[in-house]
């Protein structure tokens, strides 16, 4: 067996959803590359229409592809642009043109319905009133007389039809920050809004009805579509059916009494029916999108993407037996790396967990922070951090408070505490290493995207332990960082404070810290980041280079928040190890 590369990485095929026909004798999937060709702005997809064996019954490429969904007759439909298109069993596509911007496909009542943006059309004359002219995401049917809105005003994040209404997570405002106090409402064929809950401040996702029930999962959230926490069910009441569990709920399905969920204890996830406790599937690893895990499920089969450490990333079919696709069998000759799970107490008394992946204990170690923070880590066969164990690293991926795999109570746990206590997690686990064996090296080094970019920027004003730190999109100024993201909600209810108070904004930023750094840092950023600013890293590059510190910054055109270029990805990984070898 060969070591992994970051070309193996690029040649990894993602699944990103994965459906079940309704008598569950076909599997539909989106697969897509890992990264995007130049100047591209969407990724390649394909559509794929299996037998219940993986036997390839058709394939539709393209870009963009997305919200898949079985149509009753047996056909899987998706949205591709302002179309819809429908890929039959005789291979042969048939497309409908919305001319609106197409996010998401269902139906409802027998038709179709699905939720768009229609685009304005400006000339020469281009100007805006900023946050005065965005456009709702609106509910559509399409019915004989053509294509009929069924709201307005209300922008619908998701939606899932039952048997006499839609019921919809949407919110007053249309701007992506809007995601954050989105509420449930009730929507009928004739279009009349009835809200049905309020969460307050937490958020919501993965919502699914059947007959007059429907649930979906509710945590504070830190990014629209990564969805984890509790389940919430209604049925004429609400009522939090999973209250208290130290296991984080990640998809929810339906179907007739049952109430499957997937469930996620410490990146052990497990298929179950909830209404009688019982357990279908479960494998430590990662079920896809890593981001969101889902499954699917139809008269008694399931369907579910997922990767252990040793395997390669496939769809398993579960029913009488296990049976699993090929689409990534071409990486079946690289090598798979040990993980493990490892456990300690932080300073303050809280149990912590992480993710482990050591070849040899005096090899010099990656810690590798997750973004988020509402996220985690797992140890997947091969994915953005295992790659670093081909060129002689081991990685720690640290799973601090207020990530994803304990509960709810433990995804909370940093709210309003930013890089306080949740940072502290991640030096006691360094020390818990040393101090068990499992480590034995002074080299050791801080990576991370995003939260994860935030952390390792705090950690050359915090500490001094790291060789270096290669931070990715991160925060560096709560204040600027508010005034200037789209995610203006995001930051007040993780801050749990009024930024223009200032002060606890200030103790949180990096260059407020009152500390003289001494990690060399390299800093990335893409130049389209609506969500991190790119301003947050000039700030942090000017600071630091005025400053004495051995800085540097990578900036890359066209990305937004995180490289999905495939040049991009490449130069990243090259000038990360680079750093970091440079500074052993």
């Amino acid at each position: 067996m060969r070591d992994q590369t970051f070309e193996d990485l690029l040649g990894l095929r993602i699944i990103d959803e994965v459906r079940l026909s309704k008598d569950g004798d076909l599997i539909g999937a989106i697969v897509s590359e890992n990264f995007r060709d130049y100047r591209k702005k969407e990724q390649r997809k394909e559509v794929y229409l299996f037998d219940r064996n993986f036997k390839i019954i058709a394939k539709y490429e393209g870009y963009g592809l997305h919200s898949l969904c079985f149509t009753p007759a047996g056909s899987v439909l998706f949205a591709e642009g302002k179309d819809i298109v429908s890929l039959k069993g005789d291979g042969l596509p048939l497309k409908y043109s919305t001319g609106i911007k197409v996010n998401s496909v269902s139906f409802f009542g027998g038709k179709i319905i699905f939720t768009g943006e229609k685009e304005d059309k400006k000339g020469s004359d281009d100007a805006y009133f900023f946050e005065e002219e965005d456009r709702f995401t609106d509910l559509y049917r399409i019915d004989e007389s053509g294509i009929v809105r069924l709201t307005q005003d209300l922008q619908i994040w998701e939606f899932a039809s039952a048997d006499d209404a839609v019921y919809a997570i949407a919110s007053d405002c249309p701007q992506e920050s809007c995601w954050y106090k989105s509420k449930v409402f009730r929507i009928t064929a004739d279009g009349k809004q009835e809200l049905i809950y309020d969460p307050g401040r937490r958020q919501i996702g993965k919502i699914t009805a059947h007959g007059t029930r429907i649930a979906f999962l509710e945590s504070v959230m830190s990014d629209r579509g990564v969805i984890s926490g509790d389940v919430i069910l209604y049925d004429g009441s609400i009522r939090n059916i999973t209250d208290g569990s130290n296991i984080s709920y990640s998809h929810v399905v339906l179907q007739g009494d049952s109430i499957y969920v997937l469930g996620n204890d410490k990146t052990t996830f497990s298929i179950m029916d909830l209404s009688n406790k019982r357990e279908i599937w479960s494998g430590f690893g990662i079920v896809y999108p890593a981001y969101s895990p889902s499954f699917d499920t139809a008269n008694g089969s399931f369907v579910v993407p997922f990767s252990p450490p040793t395997d390669p990333p496939e769809i398993y079919r579960i029913d009488d037996g296990i049976s699993k696709s090929s689409l990534n069998s071409h990486l079946a000759d690289i090598a798979a790396y040990p993980a493990e799970i490892v456990e300690w107490r932080s300073s303050d008394g809280e149990d912590i967990y992480g993710i482990l992946r050591v070849r040899n204990p005096e090899d010099p170690l990656i810690v590798y922070v997750h973004g988020g923070p509402t996220s985690f880590s797992y140890a997947s066969f091969i994915d953005r951090t295992s790659i670093y164990l081909g060129y002689g690293f081991s990685v720690f991926a640290p799973n601090y408070r207020g990530s994803v795999g304990k509960g709810r109570r433990f995804a909370e746990l940093n709210v309003g505490d930013l890089g306080g206590m949740d940072f502290e997690d991640i030096l006691s686990g360094i020390d818990h290493l040393k101090r068990s064996g499992k480590i034995r090296t002074e080299r050791i080094y801080i990576t991370g995207g995003s939260y994860g970019g935030y952390m390792s920027a705090l950690a050359v004003m915090k500490t001094d332990i790291f060789k270096a730190s290669v931070s990715l999109f991160g925060i560096s100024d709560w204040i600027s960082f508010h005034g200037t993201s789209n995610l203006y909600l995001w930051d007040r209810l993780h801050m749990d404070a009024d930024p223009w108070d200032f002060d606890k904004y200030d103790r949180y930023s990096p260059i407020r810290i009152k500390h003289d750094p001494k990690t060399p840092i390299l800093l990335m950023h893409g130049i389209r980041d609506p969500y991190v600013p790119i301003g947050q890293y000039y700030e942090f590059y000017r600071f630091l280079k005025e400053k004495g510190c051995e800085v540097r910054m990578l900036v890359f055109p066209r990305e937004g928040h995180g490289f999905t270029e495939k040049d991009h990805i490449k130069r990243q990984y090259l000038e990360t190890i680079k750093f970091m070898k440079d500074h052993s």
